[in-house]
């Protein structure tokens, strides 16, 4: 005997629905556009990362003056 198999319904409103996403993909305006936008949100993780990282290092540079660490660097340049 034949099993029955399963059956992809593709109903309309999806059908149009990915015919316009795919327009939208296709068109080189949008591509441009989010391209920018895709700049300008790294570069914005990059600026934050760069202030946070030296926050860091500000304030764990302080933490260790605080309890007397001295680096070797520091005394061998002094």
């Amino acid at each position: 005997m034949q099993q029955n198999r399963a059956i992809r319904i593709i109903k309309q409103a999806q059908k149009v629905q990915v015919e316009s996403s795919t327009k939208a993909v296709s068109e080189g305006d949008a591509v441009e556009t989010s391209e920018r936008e895709l700049k300008s949100v790294v570069s914005g993780w990059v600026r934050e990362h760069r202030q946070r990282s030296e926050e860091y290092r500000r304030s764990f540079a302080d933490l260790l003056k605080e309890s007397g660490f001295r680096s070797p660097r520091a005394t061998s340049l002094a």
